[in-house]
């Protein structure tokens, strides 16, 4: 009896766990970028429009790089996201950061990240690879899968 509940002792407090189990370790991470729910079709002649939404608006972004925000009082304002010529937006990914608006998408054969004041609507964009996996924050920084990292303050 007693040799039982050492046994159970030991199972419940974790000293015997299978080696599978402690080969496995901590879950992954995941992302906290959330996919845009994509309108319209995906050819190079319909519009298409990736819509999402914050804590401070309602977003709207079409194809080209034009965006509505729609505020919690009804009023609409619009702003512009950078897109090469002749390229499209493909996906996007949404992120509240800070009180800013972070934005991954894909226009072609580029990616972006874009940084948002949702007050001025000021936008700031920086090139990154177009096969882009969302990617994880880490210590005030976006770290991708490829081993970029952007610093977010």
């Amino acid at each position: 009896m007693k040799k039982i509940a050492v046994v159970c002792v030991l199972v419940f407090s974790g000293v015997l766990v299978s080696p599978r189990v402690r080969a496995q370790g901590p879950a992954a991470e995941e992302s906290p970028f959330v996919l845009a729910e994509r309108s319209g079709e995906a050819s190079a002649n319909e519009r298409t429009f990736f819509v999402f939404s914050t804590s401070f608006a309602k977003y709207i972004l079409r194809h080209d790089g034009m965006g509505e925000v729609t505020l919690a009082s009804g009023i609409r304002k619009v702003f512009n996201v950078k897109v090469g010529a002749r390229e499209r937006i493909e996906r996007v990914y949404s992120l509240e950061y800070a009180g800013d608006l972070l934005l991954l998408y894909q226009a072609g054969d580029s990616g972006y990240l874009a940084r948002m004041n949702q007050r001025s609507r000021k936008v700031r964009v920086m090139t990154i690879d177009a096969n882009f996996a969302p990617p994880l924050i880490k210590d005030h920084r976006l770290v991708f899968n490829d081993g970029a990292v952007v610093a977010l303050n």
